[in-house]
């Protein structure tokens, strides 16, 4: 039943439907989705709806995800992620906790790098953002007081392009971190 659904499914359907279903406990932003998906805003609003009319949606204020009959219906067996690969790590100010990092960065767009969404873990957060051509998504997992910055997706002859993209969105999350100890009414 769940497989004749996705077979109704347009292109954009499709595409939303994949990105969802790879990451079910993210919630993803609309431009985040957008710029991922490279799909233009009405189709990717008429696809949302679509999908949300059917039970494959679901829209909460923190974003867009996929539900437990969405990811049926995608069936969860879409192409194998890269392997991850981490770009960097590092401890969270003596005086800030996940959450408080969460709270400064979230939504947050820095030069090249737009914001996609979050994903809570079992022990922190998972923080995700992607180029703005949308062929690199980046990734900041925060567990405890740790952090770490890696690579969620990228097109493959892009790595060396990927890694530095990484970098630099590492280097930008530690200064807006200890920017934020610095003026805390930013």
């Amino acid at each position: 039943m769940a497989s004749d659904i996705y077979q109704n499914f347009g292109e954009v359907d499709c595409k939303v439907m994949q990105l969802l279903a790879s990451s079910a406990d993210t919630n993803f932003s609309f431009q985040g989705m957008k710029r991922s998906l490279k799909v233009h805003q009405e189709k990717l609003s008429r696809s949302l709806n679509r999908l949300s009319s059917l039970g494959l949606v679901d829209k909460k204020d923190e974003g867009y995800s996929i539900t437990k009959k969405g990811i049926k219906a995608a069936g969860r067996h879409s192409s194998t992620p890269n392997p991850r690969l981490v770009v960097g790590s590092s401890y969270l100010p003596n005086d800030m906790d996940f959450i408080n990092a969460a709270g400064i960065l979230k939504g947050k767009w820095f030069s090249g790098m737009r914001w996609l969404g979050s994903s809570p873990t079992e022990q922190g957060m998972d923080l995700k953002w992607v180029t703005d051509d949308g062929e690199i998504q980046v990734q900041a997992s925060f567990k405890d007081r740790l952090f770490e910055v890696s690579l969620g997706s990228f097109p493959p002859a892009e790595e060396p392009r990927a890694r530095e993209v990484a970098m630099r969105l590492y280097a930008k999350i530690i200064n807006a971190l200890y920017q934020s100890r610095c003026h805390p009414d930013n």
